[in-house]
């Protein structure tokens, strides 16, 4: 009962009454504070959904699938960059061993391409788990991640889907070094797909965190809201380079 009118709330943009009757029910049941985290992210948001939308976004999603791309081509653009490793405002976010580009490259010319390529494999991939509804990349940029470098914990309070393309991963036998996905709500339901059966396979994660292990040419999208980090533990010379991006509706 509790559930099916949060989710008339959700449904209804409600969400500023939902975090209230959520901080209520949290006194009695601690269980409620984390579904807090959800509601938050639309109401900071402060956009009006359409109920089509939001039916796709309720559900978390993570989804893993291979791109045949000439990623040493866009590595090299990557290492051409005219800002290549100048401080901008993504040097001071806390990161440790990291360098973010600006994350407007889908309008750089030498990415727009990219950006293009991307959106439209991305599409075209995931048409019809997302009934149709076509995404668009209003964020693109790249890191590159040094010996030992750590991205801290976060969340994309701008956009409705993230991920992350992987142009670059070393090869590594720690356990403890991937992205590592949150799952708060320990309902996630991941995507992979299956290069045998050409289609994606579903599972769904109960575990509180979620260590995913990218290779090169991966490519991973997961809802805006679900918190992520990178842990990277291991010594290495060799630089991890991926090109992060936001998706909207």
């Amino acid at each position: 009962m509790i559930a099916k009118f949060l989710y008339f709330l959700y449904l209804n943009n409600f969400f500023r009454l939902a975090i209230y009757f959520l901080k209520i029910l949290s006194i009695f049941d601690p269980k409620y504070k984390n579904n807090i985290i959800l509601f938050n992210f639309f109401k900071k948001r402060k956009k009006n959904y359409k109920k089509s939308i939001l039916k796709i976004l309720y559900q978390p999603k993570v989804f893993i699938f291979n791109l045949n791309y000439d990623t040493e081509k866009i590595i090299k653009t990557i290492y051409n960059y005219d800002n290549l490793n100048i401080d901008n405002q993504y040097s001071d976010d806390g990161h440790s061993n990291v360098f973010q580009s600006e994350h407007n490259l889908e309008k750089h010319k030498d990415f727009i391409e990219i950006s293009k390529n991307l959106e439209f494999d991305i599409n075209n991939k995931l048409k019809n788990l997302l009934n149709y509804q076509l995404l668009k990349i209003n964020k693109l940029w790249f890191v590159i991640t040094k010996n030992l470098g750590l991205i801290k914990k976060h969340s994309h309070f701008d956009s409705d889907f993230s991920g992350v393309f992987y142009l670059k991963v070393e090869k590594s036998n720690n356990s403890e070094n991937g992205l590592r996905v949150y799952n708060y709500l320990e309902n996630i339901e991941i995507y992979e797909f299956s290069e045998e059966k050409q289609k994606f396979i579903k599972s769904i994660n109960k575990n509180q965190t979620i260590l995913l292990k990218p290779k090169s040419n991966d490519l991973i999208i997961f809802n805006s809201f679900i918190e992520h980090s990178v842990d990277n533990k291991t010594l290495n010379n060799v630089d991890r380079i991926s090109l992060p991006f936001d998706l909207i509706f």
